[in-house]
Order: structure tokens, then C-alpha cells, then sequence
């Protein structure tokens, strides 16, 4: 008996200990923004399905902001995600008119005594907010400080308790959540229970009421990223209304994502969407003409002489300016020459040619004294493609030329000195590139025998 009696004490302790236990939270109310690969590491040790999906999380999300868990983080990070997403709009008059809307909500069975601080707090931290819009970093330091002062952020998160019980008392559609109220204490006791008590985490019928009384008149949409223990590799996801599931962000409005795991939430930040492609525009041009250009310079050139003729006939015959011209007007008509013949004067070049021998001078005809006409574009062209067509006649060596090298045949020089033999010049040489070995032939050492006849007398025997 004393046995039974020491057993249900202990219980008794333990259930006392349990419900007066309060954790020791460390880190600020709502921390920075921190790369969601800190989740990864964080259950890198864990169960292989956290594993595997917190693998997955940062392919989606890029960022996530911790919210410390008091019992109070559901509410903390949709109020903290509905104040940013309206500094993120950067839309001054909303933020003054989402001020006015919550103000002026009428709070159903509490006195205005009770609530008027924690209103009055929500007043000035959208002041605050609009104030600073110009420049959102400074709006954003503003939540920030404000959500990380316990007594400012008590009484915003204890207001937004108070608005969405309100809206569950005065909703004439309230039967919608009445599957998720308790039979036994009604309404008004899950709202006392449940909604307005301080530390009492958030349910689900708790945020589609806070979603009913907060974002839905600006149009903010709340996707929940659950972490759980659930089939599949990544984290499922659900959207607040339904009828944003499958759409496409950049069609919804401003979106609040959250992080869920168990009894815990925290906020996250996708991947910013890629920028949007740029039309170039190419202008491919059919066909390059060098010519017209610099033949347009030099009738530009040439017209600031003047309004005098110019005869441009001698530079077609120059190679490489044999196109001058072409394409555009002829400067003037030639006037009449009056030479009767004309033949160059004999110059000695600079250096000697060294095609002199293989191209023949040809002198210039006398020409008849007439009235030179224009030269046609038909004539220039055909000068133009014989000056350019015409090509040197090169002397290729033996060695060099393709034909003569497939079929060279070595053969013996007409002088064969000691000298020449021990060289590489010649092919019989090993060191010579074109290396021969020598065939033997009988009929030069025939030739080159000679018989030693002997000089001296015979014996007489």
C-alpha cells in the first residue's frame, strides 16, 4: 500500500513539474536572416526523412528568419510577415490606410481600457513604418527593433489575439469553423481558451481566422512549409485561401511563407524570381561594300575642290583602287585631251624587280587624237578583274615544288670530290635528307682498274 501511495506522489510531482516547466529560450524574439543551409546542418543527425527533406529546403528557399518559440511564434511570424510584406510594397498610403482598418475594428466583449495600449502600439509602429518608407532598410529596422522589444511586441501580438476572436464572434459564417471548435465550450470559450490566452500556440482555425481579419482585405496569401515525418523528398506545402494552390507567385499578391515543424514556426524567403529576359534586337546587314564607303569619302573629298571636273580615268588602272567609283555618279565629263599620244616615262625602280625577267613590258600604242569618252563601269570592271587576276609566274625549286618532291629521283652530281663525299651535302650521305645509298656497278671498277705491270728483269734460269 505505501508502495501504491509513494508511486501516485511521484506522478503527482512530475505532472506539477511538467506544467510549470519553462524553457530556457535564448537568441532575440525574431532573429536575422540567415541562408536556410544552417536548417541542413541543424538535422543533418536526424531522422533520414528529416535529412533527405531539409536537403531539399534550400533549393527552394534561400533564407530563413528564426522566430523563438515561447508559445507565441505562429502568431509572431505572420504578424512580423504581414508588417514586412507592406514595408515590402513600399506604399506609404497602404500602410496609413491597413492602420486605419485595424484601429478602427471594433473589439467585441473586452472594455477599450483593456486594449487600448496594445492598440495604441500597432498605431505607432505603422507611424513608424510610414514614416521611414522612403527607405525600406530603415522601415525594416523599425520592425525589427520593435518585434525584439518584448513589452511593444506582447502588446501587438496580444491585439492581433483580440482582432481575430472579435472576427470569430461577429462572423455570421462562423458555422464554416465550427468542426474545428470543441462542443463543449462553444465560441466564446475557445476564444477565451485558445485565442486570447498568452503563450497558447496558434491552430489551424486560428491562422484562417487571423488570415480572414488580416490579410485578406490586402490581398497577402500564407504558404506553410510542412517538415514532418510524411512521404516524399521535399517539404509539402499549403496555401491560405485554397484557391492559390497552383498559381504562380508572380501572379498572387504579397506572399508569407512559413516554415512548420513541430509546434514551431518560422518564416522563410524563396529564391528571388529569375529577371525576365531582355528583347535584343540584331540587325544582320546582307552584304559589306568597303568600296562604296571609300569611294563615297573620296567623292566627298573631291567635291570640296570644287565644282571643277576631274577625270578619275588613270587611278582604275592602278591595282587595288580598280573599284574607285564604282557605285556612284561620275564627278564630271572629261574634258577632250589634247595629247596625242601618251607614253611613260622610263623610271628606275628602287630595287630590281625580281619578276623582271618572267613579265615582258609592254609599251603603250599611239592612240589617234579624238575625244577620250568616259570610261563605262563595264570597262573599269573588266580592268579591275585582268589587273587582279593576273599573277607572277613563280620559278619554284625542285625541292620546294609538291610534283617535282613525289617524283624526285636522286641523282649523282657530275663532280665527285673526297671532300663532297664526306659531306651532308651529298646524298649518299646519311646525314643528307634525301638520303640515296650508292648502287653498286661493276662496270666502273672495271674501268677504273688499272694492271700493275711489274718494272723489273726477269731471271734468266
Amino acid at each position: 500500500m505505501e508502495s501504491d501511495r509513494d508511486y501516485s506522489a511521484d506522478l503527482a510531482a512530475q505532472e506539477a513539474a511538467a506544467r510549470e516547466y519553462q524553457p530556457q529560450l535564448e537568441g532575440p524574439l525574431v532573429g536575422e536572416r540567415t541562408p536556410s543551409h544552417a536548417i541542413t546542418e541543424a538535422y543533418a543527425k536526424a531522422d533520414p526523412v528529416y535529412v533527405q527533406k531539409t536537403l531539399a529546403l534550400p533549393q527552394t528557399y534561400s533564407h530563413y528568419r528564426p522566430v523563438q518559440g515561447d508559445g507565441n511564434c505562429g502568431w509572431r511570424a505572420i504578424g512580423f510577415g504581414y508588417f514586412e510584406a507592406l514595408v515590402q510594397t513600399g506604399n506609404a498610403q497602404l500602410v496609413g490606410a491597413e492602420r486605419d482598418r485595424l484601429i478602427q475594428f471594433p473589439i467585441l466583449d473586452h472594455s477599450e481600457m483593456v486594449y487600448e495600449d496594445m492598440r495604441d502600439e500597432v498605431a505607432f509602429l505603422m507611424n513608424d513604418i510610414q514614416a521611414a518608407m522612403p527607405d525600406q532598410e530603415a522601415a525594416m529596422d523599425v520592425l525589427v527593433q520593435k518585434f525584439n522589444d518584448l513589452d511593444v511586441a506582447n502588446h501587438i501580438l496580444y491585439y492581433l489575439r483580440l482582432l481575430t476572436s472579435s472576427f470569430l464572434k461577429g462572423d455570421p459564417n462562423a458555422t464554416e469553423y465550427l468542426g474545428f471548435i470543441p462542443e463543449d465550450i462553444g465560441v466564446v470559450g475557445f476564444c477565451q481558451n485558445y485565442l486570447e490566452l498568452p503563450g497558447r500556440e496558434i491552430e489551424h482555425v486560428g491562422i484562417l481566422l487571423l488570415y480572414n481579419v488580416l490579410l485578406k482585405p490586402c490581398a497577402m496569401v500564407i504558404e506553410i512549409a510542412y517538415l514532418d515525418r510524411s512521404p516524399g523528398p521535399e517539404v509539402n506545402t499549403y496555401r491560405i485561401p485554397s484557391e492559390a494552390e497552383g498559381r504562380d507567385p508572380s501572379s498572387l499578391g504579397p506572399v508569407i511563407y512559413l516554415l512548420f515543424r513541430p509546434d514551431h514556426y518560422d518564416i522563410l524567403y524563396p529564391h528571388p524570381p529569375p529577371s525576365a529576359a531582355h528583347d535584343i534586337q540584331v540587325h544582320r546587314v546582307s552584304a559589306l561594300s568597303h568600296e562604296h564607303q571609300i569611294a563615297s569619302n573620296i567623292q566627298n573629298n573631291f567635291q570640296a575642290f570644287g565644282d571643277g571636273a576631274v577625270d578619275m580615268t588613270a587611278l582604275t588602272l592602278i591595282p587595288g583602287v580598280s573599284g574607285l567609283g564604282m557605285g556612284m555618279p561620275p564627278l564630271a565629263a572629261p574634258a577632250p585631251s589634247s595629247i596625242e599620244s601618251y607614253s611613260p616615262s622610263p623610271q628606275s625602280p628602287w630595287m630590281p624587280s625580281p619578276f623582271a625577267d618572267a613579265i615582258p613590258i609592254r609599251q603603250p600604242q599611239p592612240q589617234l587624237k579624238q575625244e577620250q569618252p568616259a570610261p563605262s563601269r563595264r570597262a573599269m570592271s573588266v580592268v579591275s578583274q585582268t589587273v587582279g587576276s593576273r599573277t607572277p609566274p613563280l620559278r619554284f625549286s625542285e625541292y620546294c615544288h609538291p610534283q617535282v618532291a613525289e617524283n624526285y629521283t636522286s641523282h649523282e652530281p657530275c663532280f665527285t670530290t673526297s671532300t663532297f663525299k664526306n659531306s651532308h651535302f651529298n646524298t649518299a650521305h646519311y646525314n643528307n635528307p634525301n638520303f640515296q645509298p650508292e648502287e653498286y656497278r661493276p662496270e666502273q671498277d672495271e674501268s677504273n682498274y688499272e694492271v700493275v705491270r711489274p718494272t723489273g728483269k726477269r731471271r734468266s734460269h
